[in-house]
């Protein structure tokens, strides 16, 4: 006679170990097959796909590499619940991972995959891992189960809640390589660089990526690669010496000699920074240009104006510029620019936009304890007016070119001005009055600039001082 033990023995419990390697093998198989048997459009690659291009050869360790739907009629299109997460090393630097399948999110509400990315964050955050998020959810409605249905009924996202991303102490990137909205919309914007594709859609809008990301570029192999570039770019710990991120840093691209005083803003960045390395928020001929970049292997933020292209600043412009002075608050690393505009676009500088830009660009240049330095190559209006205005923002050298077109600092000298108006005959009366720390040439700028971040450099690692009269001070907040 069967007894009651016997009729509810699992028939796994029965299978040889040949068999549940069988199984293995072919849970595998079947990952590796639907990341690899789609449509995708030119340029584009497979979730899967994008991670090998992220991450060093080998190093990907998946979290929940066999999880798929809570719903049995669906778990076997969801491989991963649409969401595969990890640990990585990129560029022989540890990282947490998350890349969405958008194939899987369409059969699923990715009740699992929402766990998963909760507790790699949650982890990440509490290793002080950087996180890159590499954005790609499903853009239609999503199927309809019922809730006491799945095996977890629907409330893994309560269960396992992700810790605000706000309190991470590692950079966060994202590159959103297709749809991004919502609860994971709100997390890309909030990272330190939001790389998009042209098939990256934010919300709702059909609009273009670019009013949103921080750059577009045309691939997502590109894409990816400014990723790994921005991340090998920053120091691995804000508690750190700022010291070389090379031994053999690469030379500059371009010299320039002592009368190139009128060089293009691409021949001023191929002479100061090291030629490898860099990302940039826009392209090297624009009138602003601003990134991340090396000199003599030392990591700093950037932002140039002016050059052939010379114009007054727009809501475009400052926003990259307050991009850029938070990656220095954020991770302690020098700032350069050089300075040559006509003040702010008339029509953007009245705007709320325009305005917030501004105020987060000057915020995060006086949070910022890393060597702040400014060139003023030609018209000193705008960000040089922030520096001769009573060295505000903490910067710590205002250099010009003997070409340098300087007017003492007045509010209405903020706005576009005609550039056949000139402000004065040089920088001869700032300098007289002690506002201008040298005078440099082209060719001497880069040495010079390398020069500071050595002596200045090493005294980010200093612990804050703290000087109380020898009365104790109790934190009570």
């Amino acid at each position: 006679m069967t007894t009651r033990r016997q009729r509810h023995v699992s028939p796994e419990k029965n299978r040889t170990m040949a068999e549940r390697l069988q199984r293995v093998d072919e849970e595998r198989s079947h990952i590796d097959a639907f990341d690899r048997d789609r449509e995708l459009q030119p340029g584009q690659l497979s979730p899967r796909a994008r991670i090998a291009a992220l991450v060093d050869d080998d190093s990907f360790l998946e979290i929940g590499a066999f999880a798929k739907s809570q719903h049995l009629d669906a778990a076997s299109e969801t491989p991963a619940d649409g969401v595969i997460v990890g640990y990585a090393e990129i560029g022989g630097r540890r990282a947490a991972v998350i890349a969405e399948d958008p194939v899987a999110l369409a059969a699923t509400d990715a009740q699992v995959g929402k766990n998963k990315r909760n507790r790699i964050i949650s982890n990440a955050i509490y290793r002080r891992l950087p996180i890159v998020y590499l954005a790609d959810g499903s853009s239609g409605e999503p199927p309809e189960f019922d809730m006491h249905g799945g095996k977890l009924l629907s409330r893994v996202a309560e269960q396992l809640p992700a810790r605000d991303i706000a309190e991470r102490e590692a950079p966060m990137i994202t590159v959103a390589c297709g749809f991004c909205a919502g609860q994971n919309g709100s997390l890309a914007v909030r990272s330190d660089l939001l790389v998009a594709t042209p098939y990256a859609r934010f919300g709702a809008t059909s609009g273009s990526p670019g009013a949103v990301a921080d750059v577009v570029i045309e691939s997502d192999a590109d894409a990816i690669a400014a990723g790994r570039r921005f991340l090998s770019g920053l120091p691995e710990a804000l508690d750190s010496p700022l010291e070389p991120l090379t031994h053999t840093p690469a030379g500059p691209s371009n010299i320039l000699l002592d009368e190139h005083m009128d060089a293009s803003l691409e021949e001023q960045f191929e002479s100061i920074f090291d030629g490898e390395g860099s990302v940039l928020l826009s392209d090297p001929d624009a009138s602003c240009v601003v990134g991340l970049g090396r000199i003599e292997g030392i990591p700093v933020s950037f932002a140039l104006t002016g050059g052939e292209s010379r114009t007054a600043l727009t809501t475009a412009d400052m926003k990259r510029i307050a991009k850029a002075a938070s990656w220095s608050a954020d991770y302690q690393i020098p700032f350069i620019s050089t300075q040559d505009t006509l003040g702010y676009h008339t029509a953007d500088a009245s705007t709320a936009e325009f305005m917030f830009a501004a105020a987060r660009a000057v915020e995060s240049l006086r949070a910022s304890h890393a060597a702040k330095i400014t060139i003023i190559t030609g018209w000193g209006y705008a960000l040089g007016d922030f520096a001769l205005g009573g060295m505000g923002t903490g910067f710590d050298f205002m250099w010009c070119w003997p070409s340098a077109r300087l007017a003492m600092t007045e509010s209405p000298g903020y706005l576009a001005r005609d550039p056949e108006s000139p402000p004065s005959e040089g920088p001869w009366e700032a300098a007289d009055l002690g506002l201008v720390s040298e005078m440099i040439t082209p060719a001497e700028t880069r040495s010079w600039v390398a020069r500071a971040l050595q002596l200045l450099g090493p005294g980010r690692a200093l612990p804050a001082a703290h000087y109380d009269r020898g009365q104790q001070i109790h934190d009570m907040t």
